[in-house]
């Protein structure tokens, strides 16, 4: 590993231990090492000139007669890391005379090199508070640039052959090294001091740096404060992945110790004094590095120098500052950090006591201010300690990093890796924000054009640094397409990048001349986690480009799984969008054979009875793919096997046309019909390949078929595939298993009421009572809800459960005249059908309509459409048995007929206990003799029920004489029996009057 050289390392702060320069009298003779070695002594006279004031000049008798004795200069004859016990005595001598902790003691060295000690005057109270120590020496430091002493003020030469006198009893304010047998560990004798560089080159008086190192070995005097005495607890502190906890061993021993001067003085347990001694205690932020992941310096074998990578030594002087960048050594022993290997050690391996208890105290300042990391090219000198003083873990504040740095943007919002999750782009992160400050020193000049193509290629430290210049992370160039730098940095996946552009406030939700925001292009390149974090930060997930697209369609047709699970997660996405070619995700899902993605849209609620443009269904699309397992799952969701397209193709067609056995088999399977033909006049098999797998498939099945053609049991077939011709928002298939009566044909199908001769309607918008609602219509103060008495729709658009089914009041939905939106929740009947619907041939009752799926009570199912007549007009009309009153009690009455046009309600059959009920709306306009008919569940219908309503006693008692109710309901009124029961009791009645008088009595 390679040391840093003298003349090019800058001083952090004042290192904990100094030690004493020793050699021959030639190395002192240099006047330019002379220099060198007086200005390390200014600095350490200047961190005590401040507490030097106020003193009793008795105090300052006593020190004089301890310190006012003559030093002697120890030759080093033996590097720290030798095994001599020669030379580590001496050296052992040596620390315990010069490291001193924050005692009261100024060091000077005259030009001749020889060393005075000298004594300030102090108050007991202040050499006491050590801790207190390292704050006061860096302001003291930062105020002072000139020598706190005069040459008047020294007291003489000394010989530096002389023997320094130590201070007796040990009371004294020196550190001292710890005794590694006292607290039992295994490796002492493989633990040596950390290595301190050599002395500066005598010729290189332009750099006059040194590395801070460690003072983990070193103990300072005991603390018999009356808290700790009551307390005795260990004040240890642990960082394990960015979460901290305090130990809550008891304490044995008083003397305080810490890794540096930058480090409060901790009183320890004998555990964490044990891993104190042995390096395991960061000396930038003062926690334990026991269990987690953080850096490791191995100087030698022997030894492990624990740290985190964000406290790392930052230097930059000389030749490494002229590169740009300033030089990384590791803050226990000066080597070069850049060989340190990074470390994982489980909780397992820990020997540490420390509980994890629930979070309960909120996060303390972090390490380093929230301004930056550093400042001119140094760690700062007092950073903001974390220290805990009550146990119990310590959850981390948003953007802020226990472990590493941290910047504030100009905005004032911080930025930190520890927001990151772990990886390469917190690895980036820490290094663009450790370095920032050297680049920045070059005073770079940048324009916002610049940030984008910045972003675009990951330069992340030039992104920084634009940002922190007060570029706009929001410039969107036209030269782009309007695309911002949050664009570019979410199409390349740069989570970094995208996590600064955002603090410095960008927009998440910025749109390109496409309207397409960072998001969708985050989906569209899989970048899970940019996704997930423009999430999180609140990017638009319904946001809709220009071609219709939205997040949904873009991750189903990737199939990226985990981004369509977070997307629905949102609870804010259509799940059945359609684009403008009328695809819904599920029609990309299976189209590109993602079955998984597919299995979740299912889940989530997707119709796979939606069409697109060309009237293709879900169906069609995974024949076209080939997929029979995406064709089994969509069939078992209700997709109809017989659906055409504009061209006539049926997904037979077209797994036929394209050759797949296995959706053909399976097709076959569940009775789809191999002779109907398309607009061309093909079927299955003339599209099928001769002498192919699919052709001879196709061919045994019509064989098969013929041979039972004139079987008894008849089975399900469809007729057509949509009797509606598109005109609604669902298909309504018609059905025959019971004859071969053909699609009903003798009517034309319309989706509104028509009007065969002038009605004279009442359409004049400015005749429109509305509302002026900027919400869903859900207060009572909406105009078209107090017409109605109430809103009588909840959130899910269905009547609410107090709504009078006997007698149903009047429902005045919102109308064009409103102010609010059309999605708003009073606009139900006007949005048209919404459910799905069969039209079947059943066995008494000729045409019948059922459900395909669960209703659930209140909903609405279809309009009674037809042609708007007047009653003078339906009583000469023959045939009667469509006519549906509009009971106005006022004026003139008017009927709708839906003999000749009418839409599915025309085959809504009768029945004693219906499960509809009409209720009349206005919507278009307020015309009180022209109500809307809108049929509601009555209660919940499953799916295969047969729909249907009350006709009324008078529909019957005209059309009793020709035909009776089948409706095979417990509570008929209608049938025959029923009938013939009444015709009884009326004949009785006749010929007993008495009797059936005091029958109707006791009734």
């Amino acid at each position: 590993m390679n040391r840093p050289p003298p003349g090019q390392t800058t001083h952090n702060e004042t290192p904990a231990a100094p030690v004493t320069p020793s050699g021959s009298s030639a190395s002192l003779s240099s006047d330019s090492e002379t220099v060198a070695k007086r200005r390390k002594l200014e600095n350490l006279s200047d961190n005590i000139a401040e507490q030097s004031e106020n003193i009793p000049d008795n105090a300052q008798t006593v020190d004089e007669t301890l310190f006012h004795k003559k030093v002697e200069p120890v030759t080093k004859t033996t590097p720290l890391k030798s095994n001599s016990s020669v030379g580590k005595s001496e050296e052992e001598a040596v620390k315990k005379i010069q490291i001193s902790s924050p005692s009261r003691r100024d060091t000077e060295k005259f030009e001749n090199g020889e060393l005075e000690v000298r004594q300030h005057t102090k108050d007991t109270e202040g050499s006491l508070n050590l801790s207190d120590h390292s704050s006061e020496s860096v302001q003291s430091r930062n105020e002072d640039e000139e020598p706190s002493w005069s040459q008047s003020d020294q007291d003489g030469e000394r010989n530096t052959a002389d023997v320094v006198e130590t201070v007796g009893g040990g009371r004294s304010a020196d550190y001292t090294e710890v005794p590694l047998d006292s607290l039992d560990i295994a490796a002492a004798d493989s633990l040596t001091l950390s290595p301190h560089h050599e002395g500066s080159d005598g010729g290189d008086t332009e750099r006059l740096e040194e590395l801070p190192l460690c003072s983990c070995r070193m103990e300072a005097p005991r603390v018999d404060s009356t808290s700790h005495r009551i307390s005795r607890q260990c004040m240890a502190t642990e960082s394990i992945n960015g979460e901290l906890r305090a130990c809550t061993n008891r304490t044995i021993k008083g003397e305080t110790m810490r890794p540096s001067s930058r480090v409060p003085l901790m009183v320890l347990c004998d555990v964490h004094r044990s891993h104190m001694v042995k390096h395991h205690c960061c000396p930038g932020c003062g926690y334990f590095c026991i269990e987690g992941t953080f850096l490791e310096c191995c100087p030698d074998q022997r030894i492990a120098h624990r740290f985190h990578r964000g406290c790392v030594t930052v230097l930059g002087g000389g030749r490494s500052r002229a590169n740009g960048g300033g030089m990384l050594f590791c803050p226990h022993c000066g080597e070069d950090a850049s060989e340190a290997q990074e470390v994982t050690i489980p909780s397992f391996t820990s020997s540490t006591t420390t509980p994890s208890l629930p979070p309960s105290v909120p996060m303390a300042p972090s390490l380093t201010a929230s301004t930056g990391g550093m400042k001119d090219g140094k760690m700062p000198e007092r950073p903001v300690s974390a220290r805990m003083r009550s146990h119990g873990l310590v959850t981390l504040a948003e953007g802020v990093d226990s472990v590493g740095p941290s910047l504030c943007m100009p905005n004032g919002k911080p930025i930190s890796p520890s927001a990151l999750p772990p990886g390469s782009s917190r690895a980036a992160l820490q290094k663009a924000i450790l370095t920032q400050d050297t680049e920045r020193r070059k005073k770079l000049r940048f324009h916002p054009r610049q940030l984008y193509p910045a972003a675009k290629q990951g330069e992340v430290q030039r992104v920084l640094l634009m940002l922190m210049e007060g570029i706009d992370p929001t410039y969107q160039p036209d030269s782009q397409n309007r695309r911002s730098a949050l664009h570019a940095a979410a199409q390349r996946g740069l989570l970094e990048i995208c996590y600064m552009l955002v603090q410095a406030g960008a927009q998440v939700d910025a749109q390109d001349k496409d309207l397409r925001t960072p998001l969708l292009e985050a989906i569209i390149n899989n970048h899970i986690e940019v996704a997930h974090y423009l999430v999180q930060n609140g990017a638009c997930v319904y946001h809709v480009e220009e071609d219709g697209y939205t997040a949904l369609h873009h991750a189903a047709k990737l199939g990226s799984l985990e981004i369509v699970n977070m997307l629905l997660e949102t609870g804010q996405v259509d799940v059945n969008a359609q684009d403008n070619g009328g695809w819904t995700p599920i029609i990309w899902a299976a189209e590109h054979k993602h079955v998984d993605v597919i299995k979740a849209l299912l889940n989530r609620g997707a119709d796979v009875t939606i069409t697109d443009k060309e009237l293709n269904v879900c169906l069609h699309w995974a024949a076209y793919a080939g997929s029979v397992d995406i064709a089994e799952l969509v069939l078992n969701a209700g997709c109809s096997l017989s659906s055409v397209n504009m061209h006539g193709d049926t997904p037979l067609h077209i797994a036929a046309r394209e050759g797949y056995l296995e959706c053909v088999t399976l097709f076959l399977s569940r009775g789809a019909d191999i002779d109907i033909m398309n607009r061309e006049g093909d079927t299955p098999l003339t599209l099928a390949r001769v002498d192919t797998p699919v052709w001879v498939a196709l061919q045994i099945n019509r064989k098969l078929r013929r041979g039972i053609a004139n079987r008894i049991l008849r089975t399900e077939r469809i007729i057509c595939s949509d009797i509606a011709q598109g005109y609604e928002n669902v298909p309504i298939p018609c059905v025959n298993a019971v004859d071969d009566e053909g699609c009903p044909s003798d009517y034309k199908y319309v989706s509104e009421n028509c009007e065969t001769s002038a009605m004279n309607i009442d359409r004049n918008i400015t005749h429109l009572q509305h509302c002026s609602c900027i919400d869903d219509c859900s207060s009572s103060n909406c105009l078209c809800g107090q017409l109605s008495i109430r809103c009588w729709y909840d959130k899910d658009q269905r009547l609410l459960q107090e709504f009078n089914k006997i007698e149903p009041p009047l429902i005045f939905e919102c109308n064009m005249a409103c102010s609010c939106y059309r999605t708003c929740k009073n606009r139900v009947v006007q949005a048209g059908i919404k459910v799905r619907l069969q039209l079947y041939r059943t066995e008494k009752m000729g045409w019948g309509v059922r459900a395909l799926q669960d209703i659930p009570q209140g909903s609405f199912i279809c309009e009674y459409v037809g042609e708007l007549i007047s009653d003078a007009e339906a009583d000469v009309r023959e045939d009667d048995s469509y006519l549906f009153d509009l009971d106005n009690k006022d004026g003139e009455v008017y009927c709708i007929d839906a003999r000749y046009y009418g839409n599915i309600s025309r085959f809504i059959n009768h029945l004693c206990d219906p499960n509809l009920i009409p209720v009349r709306v206005f919507m278009l306009h307020q015309d009180l003799r022209f109500p809307r008919i809108a049929f509601f569940s009555s209660r919940d219908i499953l799916s295969g029920q047969e729909l249907g309503f009350d006709y009324g006693d008078r529909f019957w008692d005209i059309k009793s004489k020709y035909f009776t109710c089948q409706c095979g309901s417990e509570k008929c009124k209608h049938s025959a029996e029923a009938i013939a029961l009444e015709q009884s009791r009326l004949a009785r009645l006749e010929a007993c009057p008495e009797s059936g008088a005091e029958s109707a009595t006791h009734f």
